[in-house]
């Protein structure tokens, strides 16, 4: 599980990164977006399904421990960005990283 959790996010994080004018102009580049309320009503929600899955013995006590720690990764990520807006490919990034979580969090542990 904690190799799917790693593997996932490694794929997810390249699309966190933020496109920038090589020549350091920002002429012609959209503007960064404010701050969207939704990345946080989403973590809130993943950190609830770790919650129930750690409570369903879903996930081991470690598993839940380092799902807990993405998420706080992602926010800490989110409020970094959000410093100069939320760019468009920023706010994409982020949601991936959370979808990945959302998606590890909620799948059964087998036996």
């Amino acid at each position: 599980m904690h190799r799917l959790l790693i593997a996932t996010l490694m794929i997810a994080a390249p699309a966190a990164a933020q496109i920038r004018d090589p020549s350091g102009s920002n002429a012609g580049w959209p503007a960064p977006r404010p701050v969207l309320p939704g990345v946080a009503r989403d973590l809130h929600q993943v950190d609830r399904s770790i919650r129930d899955a750690r409570d369903a013995e879903k996930v081991s006590r470690k598993e839940a421990r380092e799902l807990r720690r993405e998420s706080r990764r992602i926010a800490a990520l989110e409020d970094r960005y959000a410093r100069d807006g939320l760019s468009e490919s920023e706010r994409a990034g982020l949601q991936a990283r959370i979808e990945a979580l959302r998606s590890i969090a909620s799948a059964r542990r087998k036996p």
